[in-house]
C-alpha cells in the first residue's frame, strides 16, 4: 500500500518569513570550521570566539544565529549579499551594524535585551518583513513607521517578558501591511485603535490585553482582517470565558 506523505503547510509567520522555514535550514553548527565560504545559508551558534571571521561568507544569503555578541553583529554588518537574518538572544547593546546588510530583506531579532535604541532601523534597506521580540529596555517604537516597505511586521514580547511601547501608533503608518503579530506587546496609550488605519492588513495576531470592545471595534474598521480573539468571543460571549474554554480544551 503506497502512503502519501502530506507536507504540512507553512505558518503564517513563515510565508511572510518572519520565521524560517526549519526543515529547509542547513545542519545546526557552532564553528566555521570546515564550511565553504562559498555558502549561502547558514545555521550557527556562537560560542566564545566561533564567530570570528563570520564576515569572509560573502555569499551568504540566509542567516540564522543564535547569541551572537557584539562583535558578531559587527561581523554580520559586513555580509551584503544577505537577505534574511534571523537572531535569537543577543546581549549586544548597539544594532546598527546591521544597516550594512544592503540587500537584507527579511529581519527578525528575538531577545536583544541589552538594546537601548531602535534608531538604526531608520537605515536599513526596504525590507519586506521584519520582528522584534523582547526588547525590554525599549518603549519607542517610532522608528518602526520607517519600515513602509514591510507587508509584515512584529513587535512582541517574550513567553514570560512583556513587550511595553508607548503606542502602536507609528504602526499605523506602515499602509501596506498585511500580517501583524503583537503578542504579549502591550501599549501605554491607544490601545489597538491605531490599527484601525492599516486597511490592508489581512492578520492579526494579538494577545487577550484588550477589552471585548476594542476587538468589536477593530473588527468594525477593517472587515477583511483575521484575528481569533473575533471569532473566539462570538462563540463564548467575553475573552474571560474563551480563555476558559481554550484551557479546559488544553486538560
Amino acid at each position: 500500500m503506497l502512503v502519501q506523505k502530506i507536507n504540512k503547510p507553512m505558518s503564517v509567520r513563515q510565508t511572510y518569513r518572519i520565521e524560517p522555514v526549519w526543515k529547509d535550514l542547513p545542519e545546526h553548527t557552532n564553528t566555521l570550521v570546515g564550511i565553504s565560504r562559498d555558502e549561502q545559508r547558514l545555521r550557527f551558534r556562537r560560542e566564545k570566539n566561533s564567530h570570528q571571521g563570520l564576515r569572509d561568507f560573502g555569499d551568504l544569503r540566509e542567516l540564522v544565529i543564535f547569541c551572537p555578541n557584539q562583535e558578531a553583529i559587527t561581523e554580520i554588518g559586513h555580509l551584503q549579499n544577505l537577505e534574511f537574518l534571523y537572531i535569537d538572544e543577543t546581549r549586544a547593546t548597539d544594532l546598527s551594524p546591521l544597516t550594512g546588510c544592503t540587500a537584507l530583506r527579511h529581519l527578525t531579532i528575538k531577545s536583544a535585551t541589552q538594546a537601548t535604541s531602535l534608531d538604526w532601523i531608520r537605515d536599513l534597506p526596504p525590507l519586506d518583513s521584519m520582528l522584534i521580540e523582547n526588547f525590554k529596555k525599549i518603549t519607542d517604537i517610532s522608528p518602526l513607521a520607517s519600515v513602509i516597505s514591510a507587508k509584515a511586521l512584529g513587535v512582541e514580547g517574550s513567553m514570560w517578558t512583556r513587550q511595553k511601547v508607548d503606542s502602536f501608533q507609528p504602526i499605523a503608518e506602515l499602509s501596506q501591511l498585511e500580517a501583524l503579530f503583537i503578542t504579549n506587546s502591550k501599549p501605554v496609550a491607544d490601545g489597538l485603535a491605531p490599527l484601525h488605519a492599516l486597511h490592508n492588513l489581512r492578520y492579526l495576531e494579538a494577545p487577550a490585553f484588550y477589552i471585548e470592545a476594542e476587538f468589536y471595534a477593530l473588527e468594525v474598521a477593517l472587515p477583511r482582517l483575521s484575528c481569533d480573539w473575533f471569532n473566539r468571543i462570538r462563540e463564548h460571549g467575553t475573552i474571560k470565558e474563551a480563555i476558559k474554554a481554550a484551557i479546559t480544551n488544553l486538560a
